[in-house]
């Protein structure tokens, strides 16, 4: 299995090599990064500048590249210039949270919603800034998700790690996106995550079609 690391917090980010380590056991891990922090860039893309002198192989570690692109750049340049037999794309760990509407804006969710334009499954990992609970968890949940989950339909799992993540199953809940900025309750990711501390794991899609109001206007 092939298996790509890619995000938003670039080259220097504090948990790519953490995170090259614990992938090891699933296959063989690459590394796609920006050069510098790109936080915020959502999906955007330079496409026009997926050209070899902006991108070359990292010095910080074995199979780890880097580029001048955004986030999401960063399949497109592995495709182009490695190899496009990917199996799995792995977005993160990024360094605050991605719940509710901020995962419009998050460039770690870009860059795995990227993977999917492709027919790559992705997993986007986020946790609070500078938090580091969750190593002790990540493989386990790592091996539930990409070894043993039936994903059926599904492309993309935004994943979210609270400040004490337990791994038990009565502490991981797969749930919905809030749709107000801070909810205090409910059954929905920003709830379940910051406030009750679970591990909260969202499917997401690349289709932004309105369905339901797509079968009322066919209607008129």
């Amino acid at each position: 299995m092939n298996i790509l690391i890619v995000n938003d917090d670039g080259i220097a980010s504090e948990s790519l090599l953490s995170l090259q380590n614990t992938l090891q056991s699933f296959g063989t891990v690459f590394a796609c990064v920006p050069d510098g922090e790109r936080s915020g860039s959502s999906h955007s893309t330079h496409k026009y500048d997926i050209v070899a002198e902006n991108f070359s192989k990292s010095g910080r570690g074995e199979n780890i590249y880097t580029h001048t692109g955004t986030a999401s750049d960063s399949v497109k340049f592995f495709r182009k210039f490695v190899t496009k037999e990917i199996d799995f794309v792995v977005s993160g760990v990024n360094g605050g949270f991605n719940l509710g509407r901020d995962i419009v804006y998050s460039g770690t969710v870009g860059a795995a919603l990227e993977a999917n334009m492709y027919g790559t499954r992705s997993i986007a990992l986020s946790a609070r800034q500078h938090g580091k609970n969750y190593w002790a968890v990540l493989p386990g949940l790592l091996k539930l998700l990409i070894c043993d989950a039936d994903w059926k339909g599904a492309m993309c799992l935004n994943v979210n790690f609270p400040d004490q993540p337990d791994l038990s199953d009565a502490k991981i809940r797969f749930t919905s996106v809030a749709q107000t900025p801070k909810p205090a309750q409910g059954d929905n990711d920003y709830n379940l995550c910051r406030n009750q501390g679970f591990i909260t794991i969202t499917p997401l899609r690349l289709d932004l079609t309105d369905s339901e109001s797509l079968r009322q206007f066919k209607n008129l």
